[in-house]
């Protein structure tokens, strides 16, 4: 029962993004998996780039494994998470569908004016937009909140500035036992010319 209905949901809003369907039709056939935890679904997509959800037992192309802690930078617009994403097996085909997900938006208010009409359906978007808004916000601020705790109170975390100041000591510790090595070398040079 939530197989199909999920997806036909994703399938409207695919259809929702007509170009979405075109970048996935070269990849009719094949499926990925997506592991964000603690949940997991297999994704095949068909010869007309519409998506199905497959069988467990469906071989997969792709495999995509989010962390948890990669979902919250991911929710927040965090570029720099899209590198902690790890993907095994066929990269082209799970880094489009990736883009295809990522970049697709459910156009809800079109489905909605179907059911209560333009008018109120623009109202409950504009009243769902700034609800999103607000929470994100808050989220962030919340994340920002216990980033700070666990920096200064807890200290589980390290600051920037104590990393950066970290890895400036180990390379001025590597470049002062480089200059050591050398001089080593030059003394042992010139121990063995004064001992002939």
């Amino acid at each position: 029962m939530f197989k199909p209905t999920a997806t036909r949901i994703l399938n409207h809003i695919i259809q929702q993004n007509n170009c979405a369907k075109a970048e996935l039709q070269a990849f009719g056939g094949k499926s990925a998996s997506f592991n964000i935890f603690p949940f997991s679904t297999t994704l095949t997509i068909l010869e007309d780039g519409a998506l199905a959800i497959a069988g467990e037992v469906h071989q997969v192309d792709a495999s995509v494994t989010i962390s948890p802690s990669t979902l919250v930078r991911l929710l927040t617009n965090d570029e720099g998470a899209y590198q902690q994403i790890k993907v095994e097996g066929d990269t082209e085909l799970a880094t489009a569908l990736a883009k295809v997900l990522r970049n697709i938006s459910w156009d809800f208010e079109e489905d909605l004016s179907k059911v209560i009409g333009d008018a109120p359906a623009y109202q409950v978007g504009e009243f769902g937009r700034k609800v999103v808004a607000e929470t994100k916000s808050q989220a962030i601020n919340l994340a920002e909140m216990l980033a700070e705790y666990l920096q200064e109170e807890r200290e589980s975390i390290a600051k920037k500035r104590h990393v950066e100041q970290f890895i400036r000591d180990v390379d001025t510790l590597r470049e002062d036992a480089e200059r050591v090595e050398k001089r080593v070398q030059k003394l042992s040079a010139i121990l063995k010319t004064e001992e002939n």
